[in-house]
């Protein structure tokens, strides 16, 4: 009965070495499948080896943008002050430079003939050219100027329109100097002879008139930028208010002329 039983043991000790023998079989691979297992290992190596490549490299322009971030911290604190900077002179910049005409005026030329006319009366064929003088002075106003008048006085107008009525004010201004110049020299001649010298016998020798730039109010019936209406008139008495004109009051032919002298600084009204 114990042989017998000792028997068992060695079967059944036998059995379990040989399933052992089994489960190790089946791990064991062939050398075709060991070689694809080591091509896919070989794989995944490369990719991983790539993909910290790649990660170096991000890790290099997070540095390199990291410390060019304080340059461009410095780059845009001088944008935004050379922007103040431009804010400051465009607000105190005038729309249109003594050399240049508003585009407004673009028909001026067409609708007021008295400088060409003037030009032409001062220097005939065969005369010599007389000198030259200052141009009439082109004040223009600022936005801020504007601003500081009252509502009621400024209306709907704008920096460009009254800067715009000053440059065609300048241009009658001139013709009427012109037109007075060829009257004391006796040299007007053409349709405005007879104007230039009633300018010269009843308004150009005014007190106050004398050597200045001048406009009378007859002179902007047929303007463009300004005009005789209520708007114009507004427009008058602003650039009065800013002390660009001055309003002076002269007696000829038994009645009293209006005439608007444009000043080339601050003056006090007379």
């Amino acid at each position: 009965m114990d042989a017998m039983g000792s028997f068992e043991a060695v079967v059944y000790a036998f059995s379990q070495q040989v399933a052992e023998l089994r489960e190790a079989t089946l791990l064991r691979v062939d050398d075709a499948t060991r070689r694809l297992h080591e091509q896919d290992v070989e794989a995944i190596e490369a990719t991983v080896r790539a993909l910290e490549r790649k990660l170096q490299a991000i890790k290099s322009y997070v540095q390199r943008e990291s410390e060019a971030i304080p340059q461009v911290e410095a780059v845009v604190a001088a944008c935004q002050l050379q922007q103040q900077h431009l804010q400051h002179i465009a607000g105190h910049l005038p729309t249109y430079l003594p050399s240049l005409r508003s585009p407004e005026l673009a028909s001026v030329k067409e609708n007021n003939r008295s400088a060409p006319n003037a030009a032409a009366a001062v220097a005939p064929d065969g005369a010599a050219a007389p000198k030259k003088r200052a141009p009439a002075p082109r004040r223009y106003i600022t936005a801020a100027e504007l601003a500081s008048a009252s509502s009621y006085m400024r209306g709907r107008l704008t920096a460009d329109r009254i800067n715009a009525a000053i440059d065609e004010m300048a241009v009658l201004a001139e013709a009427n100097v012109a037109m007075v110049a060829a009257a004391r020299r006796n040299r007007a001649v053409g349709p405005d002879k007879k104007q230039a010298m009633w300018l010269l016998v009843n308004i150009a020798n005014h007190a106050q008139l004398k050597g200045r730039n001048w406009v009378l109010e007859s002179d902007m019936k047929n303007g463009t930028a300004v005009r005789l209406d209520k708007t114009g008139k507004s427009l008058l008495m602003l650039l009065r208010h800013l002390g660009r004109l001055q309003e002076v009051r002269v007696p000829a032919d038994g009645a009293t002329h209006l005439v608007y002298l444009m000043l080339p600084s601050a003056e006090q009204w007379a």
